[in-house]
């Protein structure tokens, strides 16, 4: 009855605010409430059953009329549907075999003959709802197996697909159905006797991301750069002793080759994907530039990669070649605890084959030169920065530097001797550049070349007063190159963000060192590696960025912080003052603040810029020209760390002296973190975004926006194709480092909660009701509905592991975070006495009636998707109670765990509970009189939330 009549009333409510669209609007939302009266209102009337997805392990294929299709979001294992089969194909083999008799008398022979018989099936396999990405690895009765093998051909089901060739042989075209919108696998002739002459249950891991991220990014950073044959297309044997062999470049069973698998995923998650960084990388081994060298380096003394079966006179054939050096003649990286520290150098021919390769993909390639540091620990090279007897282990490429270095004494900085061993140190790097130019040409060219990245330690070097010799060798290397490539090859350097701008090497002075170069007609754009920090988050809510959001995810308040916050409104003066957030702003004299904003491209492009000496400025601006280049953001990212946004550039590899965690994280595994920063990042150079032109306008010069976002390349995706890589941690003495890293493998894939909960609701048809993508929090690597089920089923299970809640009101349907800000304050006039003459009634449960132990099940993502279960116990209290629950979700262990605390603690905190009535007044969306329970958020406070609501008479 409540129902019929707060339609009504919404219905007429409605129509008096918005006509007819209003009145169908308040229709649907008086229905809504209306049915929780009547809920409330009625507790004898028949039960409503809802039935979420259901947690299990994995079918295998069956064949049942009317099955359901599942709908997958993510990624996930799941059985299939036997859609058509032919009949078994049996083939005779007939084989001859001739005896001999032998014994006295005997002789002569007789012929035996053998038949046996092999079978074959043809049949296709329904797996979901599409269109999917691609299906990444299959198991036959439990066992993995190479689908190279498979005579398969994978439908991702697109709405128009077309019937497969071999239905159509077989039945005819007019009775070939295309099942559009199914994704389905067809077999074809599989023999069977591997399987014990049966067609053997088959699984499927399908994945089928949410629209979202994946689609935003047009340009990746491709790494690891240090892989002697990883990034080779075709397959490479290690021949590592006689008659034995192992695969140098596959460790998957997806595709014929590493590169291949982990390519192919890549462009099925960013079908807009455009331009590729290809990574290359030699190596550094002294942080003083005197010393430093700079060479290709192999990871094994004895390897043969190749394919051959003999040897050359008396030795083996060379398998690795860079710039003319062997294997016998390069260097070994160092090696640790019996292993390699790094991947080799790429060899030359891999490199041409990966540019190749690319370029048949249709991506535009920037060939991304690139130094890694190998400087082991326990060396005896004198530190340049503190004059001890060893230097940090495996440091960031940036600290090579005059020695000593500048400030120090003794330092050469702004002497002719700085500028002599600045000369030693590109003497031997200019061959490294200049051979991978000359590299590319034998490619057939490449989009774009960098000289080179981050190398701030140099450039910071002066020889005089205002001079700069690393960027005057880095100008003549960019003219040097542009003369072996050609004017069609776009050439540039890749600066750290910290580095692209003004330096101040004095008080009351500051300059452009890297102006000269910028403004080089060999140089074609502006590049920068931007980890700007998002966020200054800590512990409570008592600290000052908690003012602004709710959490740390938001992602309107990460967007606001690219062009705001640290490093653009204030700075930290010294770690101190970083810990009791004593924020400095950032100003100066002359009221040109912007030169000392690290986040301020706009300024700094689109003005001319003058140097300062003695605290007044120079008559003259730098050779920079405003708004004549494009600026590419060559690198961009976040680890997938908890608190990642603090120092985005802070990578957690526990062997290097410049790994660690962000300012305040308490570790730990958190991909939405990465998939927040990198989203806000790219929104916010969007020109079509709102707001977008103003952010990032268009140049006066070239006509194109000042930052290209067809060239905001994140970092990073890996050759190694996931889950191969982490998991192989045998193969790779750097995969423990995934876990919180910057990779996008292994979570691109994934499915935000804010993405997928709108594609949940998106399955009704209730066009009036629009679903607004949520604010909340949470990460899901797959999940799954394995039989039709209304958006409501599908939703509540993941309410109530994520706490949140779902409201509909204003004509739309929200999602409300239930650990976000509160939305009003209530105070005594907006409360109406209840029926004990209170206006608020506490009430707290028994403990006894609580659980001390939850347990989880879930689906492990990390353990091919077996059922796996987590406890969360609560140590203090009188309760024995224990509680099971299960999520039909596809995640992590870790995160697993963190869902169960948190779940157990969100009972805890329930006990408490506070029920009260809202005035009429009061009521902000429905002329209805909300009554609801709430949770203590403090002394005093309580969190509320709208549970039911009685009619306006009552």
């Amino acid at each position: 009855m409540a129902t019929l009549v707060l339609q009504t009333i919404g219905s007429v409510a409605g129509g008096a605010v918005g006509g007819p669209v209003g009145s169908s609007i308040g229709r649907v939302l008086g229905g809504f409430g209306g049915s929780f009266v009547d809920a409330a209102l009625q507790p004898h009337a028949s039960p409503r059953y809802s039935i979420g997805p259901r947690l299990k392990s994995m079918d295998g294929i069956t064949s049942t009329e009317g099955a359901g299709v599942p709908r997958i979001y993510g990624r996930a294992r799941i059985g299939g549907q036997m859609i058509w089969a032919t009949r078994f194909l049996e083939r005779v083999n007939v084989s001859f075999e001739q005896t001999q008799h032998q014994g006295k008398g005997g002789g002569g022979g007789s012929q035996n003959i053998h038949f046996t018989y092999s079978y074959s099936a043809s049949f296709a396999i329904g797996l979901c709802e599409g269109p999917v990405a691609f299906v990444r690895r299959i198991w036959a009765d439990g066992s993995e197996i190479d689908m190279t093998t498979l005579p398969i051909r994978i439908h991702f089901g697109n709405e128009n697909q077309e019937p497969d060739p071999l239905i159509v042989a077989k039945e005819g075209a007019e009775n070939a159905p295309a099942y559009r919108g199914l994704a389905y696998i067809v077999f074809e002739d599989l023999a069977l006797a591997a399987f014990g002459n049966r067609i053997p249950q088959f699984t499927f891991e399908v994945v089928k991301p949410v629209d979202g991220l994946g689609a935003m990014i047009r340009a990746v950073d491709l790494i690891p750069g240090a892989t002697e044959a990883g990034y080779h297309p075709a397959l490479k044997l290690n021949f590592y002793s006689p008659g034995a062999t192992a695969a140098e470049n596959r460790h998957q069973l997806t595709a014929a080759t590493d590169w291949t698998a982990s390519l192919d995923a890549l462009q099925a998650l960013c079908p807009n994907l455009e331009s590729v960084a290809l990574v290359v990388a030699w190596f550094g081994d002294d942080l003083r530039a005197e010393h430093c060298t700079i060479a290709p380096r192999v990871d094994a003394t004895f390897k043969t990669i190749g394919q051959f079966n003999f040897i050359l006179g008396g030795f083996w054939p060379p398998d690795w070649s860079v710039a003319g050096l062997t294997r016998s003649t390069a260097r070994l990286v160092s090696q640790i605890e019996g292993r390699a520290a790094y991947g080799g150098t790429p060899s030359d021919a891999s490199v041409v084959a990966a540019i190749a390769d690319l370029t048949a993909r249709g991506l535009a390639v920037t060939f991304y030169p690139f130094v890694m540091m190998d400087v082991p620990p326990g060396n005896a090279l004198s530190n340049p920065y503190t004059g001890a007897v060893e230097q940090p282990a495996f440091p960031w490429r940036g600290r090579i530097t005059c020695d000593p270095s500048p400030g120090r004494p003794g330092s050469p900085d702004a002497t002719a001797t700085a500028a002599a061993q600045l000369d030693a140190f590109f003497t031997r790097y200019r061959a490294f550049i200049l051979h991978y130019a000359d590299l590319c040409v034998a490619a057939d060219g490449v989009d774009a070349f960098l000289i080179g990245s981050e190398l701030i330690g140099l450039t910071r070097v002066r020889s005089a007063p205002g001079a700069y010799p690393a960027v005057a060798a880095l100008t003549t290397l960019a003219a040097d190159v542009k003369a072996i490539l050609g004017p069609q090859t776009k050439i540039s350097y890749a600066a750290d963000w910290t580095e692209y701008g003004a330096h101040v090497p004095a008080s009351g002075e500051a300059r452009f060192p890297l102006d000269p170069l910028w403004a080089s007609s060999a140089v074609d754009f502006v590049g920068v590696d931007v980890y700007w920090p998002l966020s200054d988050w800590r512990d409570g809510d008592a600290h000052l960025d908690a003012q602004e959001a709710a959490s740390i995810y938001d992602l309107d308040y990460l967007k606001s912080r690219v062009a705001s916050g640290e490093a653009y409104d204030w700075h930290y003066a010294d770690a101190n003052a970083r810990l009791a957030q004593e924020r400095t702003p950032i100003s100066d004299g002359l009221g040109k603040p912007w030169i000392f904003r690290q986040k301020d491209f706009l300024s700094w492009w689109s003005q001319p810029h003058y140097e300062r000496a003695a605290g007044a400025e120079l008559t003259e601006p730098t050779a920079w020209v405003p708004q004549s280049k494009p600026i590419w953001i060559v690198e961009t990212g976040c680890p997938a760390v908890d608190r990642g946004a603090n120092a985005p550039n802070v990578f957690p590899d526990p062997r290097s002296s410049d790994g660690g965690l962000p300012y305040f994280s308490r570790d730990g595994r958190d991909d939405l973190m990465q998939a927040r920063f990198i989203e806000a990042m790219i929104a916010h150079f969007d020109p079509a975004a709102p707001g977008g032109a103003a952010r990032n306008p268009t140049s006066s010069v070239y006509a194109g926006p000042m930052v290209d976002p067809a060239r905001l390349h994140i970092w990073c995706w890996d050759a190694r194709p996931f889950p191969a890589f982490p998991t192989q941690t045998d193969a790779w003495s750097d995969a423990a480092n995934w876990e919180t890293g910057h990779w996008l493998n292994g979570r691109l894939e994934g499915a935000p909660l804010d993405r997928l909960l709108p594609a949940l609701a998106g399955a009704v048809s209730a066009p009036e009701v629009v679903a607004q993508r949520p604010n909340v929090s949470g990460f899901l690597d797959g999940y799954v509905l394995e039989r039709p089920m209304s958006p409501r089923e599908a939703i509540d299970p993941l309410a109530a592991l994520y706490g949140f809640d779902v409201v509909a009101s204003a004509g739309a349907l929200r999602f409300v975070d239930r650990r976000g800000k509160p939305a009003c304050e209530i105070d005594e006039d907006d409360l109406v006495a209840g029926k004990t003459a209170s206006l608020v009634t506490l009430a707290r449960a028994q403990e006894s009636e609580l659980p001390q132990e939850i347990a989880l099940s879930f689906c492990d993502s990390e353990n091919d998707f077996q059922m796996a279960r987590v406890l969360s116990r609560k140590l203090e209290g009188r309760s024995a109670r224990q509680s099971e629950a299960q999520a039909a979700v596809m995640t992590n262990r870790a995160n697993a765990q963190s869902l169960a605390e948190s779940w157990l603690q969100d009972v805890w905190i329930g006990r408490e509970t506070a029920s009260l009535r809202c005035g009429l007044a009061f009521s902000p969306c429905s002329p209805a009189i909300w009554c609801g329970s709430a949770q203590p958020a403090a002394a005093g406070c309580f969190k509320f939330s709208a549970s039911r609501t009685a009619p306006r008479d009552r």
